[in-house]
Formats: C-alpha cells, structure tokens, sequence
C-alpha cells in the first residue's frame, strides 16, 4: 500500500491520494515514511497532498467514494485471502459491496476488491490493480470478466506475469495487472500481454512482451487465459472435443475431508459398517500405479489410507446408534458450520456423485496423474472425474493411455494454468476443450509404465 501511496503522490503531486488501509501499523508506517520523506499531508485548502484513512475499503467504497470528486483512479494490491479463510459476515460484507459481480461463494477477498471497484467506476474514472491471475478463468470471476468484455467505450488492458516470477512473496500465486480507463466516445482496444518483471537498473521495471487484441464483437469467452497463448498445444488431426464424449466433474465435495472420508482403522474405531460408507480415494498420490484396482484399494485400507467416504444418502436405521455418535462429533469440530455444510438440507449428507472411468488430477508439476478407476469408487474433489459416454470410440485405458502419453500430457498443459513452483491446474470446463485423437491404439500391460508422483 505505501510504495503505490507514494509512487501515486510522486506521479501526480497536484492530485489528492486518499490511502485507505484496515491495517493501523500499515498506516503508521506510511505515515513515518511520508515525514521522513517530506512528502506532506492532504492540503486541504488546496485538495492535494495524500490523506491516511484508517478503515475498511470496501466500506469506504460504499459511504465516502461518492463524495470524491472526478476525475479519479482507484490503485493498489487487493488483499490475497482465500475464501475459505473469510469469516461469514466478511463474505455477507463483500458480496453486499461486489453486487451482481461476483455471485460465487467461492472468490478470494481481492475479487471482492474488484468488483467492488468496477461497480463504483463513473464516466470518468479509471482503475489500476495488481491481482492474483485466477478469477481470468475461474467460475467466481465470469461476471467480472463479462463487466470487463463488454464495457467497450473502455480501453481494457491485462497484464500477465510468468508463473516462475515471485510478484507477491511467499505466495505461489501468478500475478496480474489489470488496467480499466474512463469511458470515451468511441469503441476501444481490450488487450492481454504478456510481461516479465525486471531487475535492471534501480528499481524493477514491467518489459512487455506478446500482445494479443481480441474483438469485442462475440459473447464473453469462456475464459481470459486463452489469449495470453502461455502454452501450445500439439497440431491434431480427426480429433473429437473431449467433453463432446464424456462428462467431466469435480470428485465428492465435503467441507472436511478429515471427517468424511476415513480410514478402515477409524471405521472400526467409530463401530461404522461398510453400508453407510462408499469405497473412495481421496488423492493421486495414494495410487502408485495407472490403474486403481481392487487390490490396489484394499493395499490404501492396509496402510492406514482414507478409503471410505461417509454417504449418508441411504440411511440405514441399524447403525443409527453408531452414525449419531460419529455425528455428534462432527458438530464439536464444527464441521457442520463449514460453507458446504450451512449449503447442504442435512449438513452430513453429502452429494451424490457417481464412481468415474478415469481419474484426473489437476494439479501437477510436470506431468497430471491420470488413473483408470477399475475398482469403481467415488474420488474427493481434490481429482476431477471423467465419465466416457456411450458415443465414446475408446475404453477408459485406451483414452488413460493417451492422456498419460507425451502428446496427452502437451496437450492438458496448454490449456492448464500455471503457478509459481513449477505447478500447474486444469479447470474443468478447459478440460472439456481437450482435442483427443478419434481413433487411439490399443493399450496393453506393457504399455502402462508410469512413475508415481506425491505432489
């Protein structure tokens, strides 16, 4: 907050720089800054200088941005908080100040923060913001992006750094600018670039890249993060949508995975039988091999693995006694208050999701696990289920086979995102885009070489 104070007093010393922070140390140390510097306070007489406010911003927003006269630019760096580390009153609160712009219960607070923002802009008004890149594709940042494409008379611009360069520190987190100006009379450029962030000189500087300026002239596509071309994809021929033969979907989502999925050892603590339960696996890594077998799932309730999933979908009357008391403990961990949970008609009861051919998992350094789900059990959402139509020409190892090929693998990397840390996530409507061949060979035993990974 205080290097944009100060960059925004230096740039514009005969403007007003309004510095608002929730943060009071933040704000005296900008204040001691600002003295040390000689840079001077808001005159007001003169309505220049810079102003500390100490509150909320989205707050501000709401009761004292009217009262600022134009034009004006809204700059800084959103706070980085994930939902789930929002408190419920904080979400009731920004989800009242993003408006009809973010409708997800999903989004981070800096999402909040610029939609928020946008809502506020007039005629006049400009925004300026350094953000995480996620809400480019994700379902919490459509609105936004549809604000964003169809605000046309506005010039849009979106800066996107490499995953591998550290913009917020200690985050891995791929960092972005995004740049809204006023309003003018005629249509104007939306433009994705791609940037790299300098260290030559004094002090780092933005070097531009690729750009790209897409037309205006269609529907919001599906996401931003197909401009920036970070990846490409191998040429195809005869090839078919993958999600024109198959569903795709997020495994099981519980709120605790810790309470709803268990281990046989817990089950038998917990005097459970298999018939409120589901055989599950909760991650890749607890697979080692391509093909999750019966045996390969027995070998996870031998080693103390998470195999079951609580499905309370089908009660059973019987094992009440048993259910009531793994229940009642769940509502001392407070399980029961978690987001899904206050979403769910019985916050125990979990969604029914249906076991899926083939296992992906999303996030991955280098390679995404893919894993033929033969024993037919129900995954968490920490992997994404493939579920082969009727229509599709291939089995479930013929296709596994492909995905696990270094074609397959190119091919889920270009539409992947990329993180700092040399990871990388596919989202489930890019997955649906995958190009796969219409006809694939044939897999056999000795094609199915892989080495597991415990990303």
């Amino acid at each position: 907050m205080g290097a944009f104070t100060t960059a925004a007093h230096d740039a514009w010393p005969n403007a007003r720089v309004l510095s608002v922070d929730l943060n009071v140390v933040t704000l005296g140390l900008l204040a001691t800054r600002i003295a040390v510097e000689g840079r001077s306070q808001a005159n007001k007489s003169q309505n220049a200088g810079v102003e500390l406010i100490h509150g909320d911003y989205l707050s501000w927003l709401d009761t004292h941005w009217p009262q600022t006269t134009g034009p004006r630019l809204i700059l800084g760096n959103p706070p980085y908080t994930r939902h789930q580390q929002m408190t419920e009153v904080g979400k009731a609160a920004a989800r009242t100040a993003a408006g009809a712009l973010i409708t997800s219960g999903l989004a981070g607070l800096s999402a909040y923060f610029v939609a928020a923002s946008l809502s506020k802009l007039q005629t006049n008004d400009s925004m300026v913001l350094l953000l995480p890149g996620s809400w480019l594709e994700t379902r919490y940042g459509r609105e936004i992006r549809e604000w964003l494409w169809h605000s046309q008379r506005r010039r849009i611009e979106l800066d996107s750094f490499p995953s591998q360069v550290e913009v917020f520190p200690g985050t891995q987190v791929t960092a972005m600018m995004l740049s809204v100006g006023p309003e003018r009379r005629s249509k104007q450029p939306f433009i994705v670039r791609s940037v790299d962030l300098c260290n030559e000189g004094a002090a780092p500087t933005v070097r531009r890249r690729a750009e790209v300026r897409p037309l205006r002239n269609s529907s919001c596509p599906a996401t931003f993060t197909r401009f920036l071309g970070n990846n490409k994809k191998p040429r195809q021929r005869n090839v078919l949508s993958l999600g024109s033969v198959a569903t795709i979907r997020r495994g099981v989502a519980t709120g605790r995975n810790s309470f709803f999925f268990l281990s046989d050892q817990t089950r038998a603590e917990k005097h459970l039988t298999t018939t409120a339960l589901r055989p599950a696996i909760v991650k890749a890594a607890h697979c080692p091999g391509p093909i999750l077998t019966m045996a390969a799932h027995e070998a996870l309730r031998i080693n103390g693995l998470p195999c079951w999933l609580l499905d309370l979908n089908s009660w059973n009357s019987a094992q009440a006694g048993a259910l009531e008391s793994y229940l009642d403990e769940g509502i001392k961990a407070e399980v029961h208050l978690t987001h899904l949970a206050l979403k769910r008609r019985e916050w125990h009861t979990v969604e029914y999701v249906k076991p899926p051919d083939i296992f992906l998992a999303p996030v991955g350094k280098k390679m995404h696990r893919i894993i033929v789900n033969e024993a037919q059990v129900v995954g968490s959402n920490n992997l994404y289920g493939i579920y082969l139509n009727d229509v599709a020409p291939w089995t479930a190892r013929n296709l596994a086979a492909w995905l696990m090929g270094e074609t397959g693998q190119a091919s889920l990397r270009a539409l992947a995102r990329e993180y700092q840390g040399g990871s990388s996530k596919i989202e489930p409507k890019s997955l649906r885009t995958l190009e796969v061949p219409e006809e694939l060979p044939s897999s056999d035993n000795n094609s199915w070489q892989f080495t597991a990974s415990t990303d």
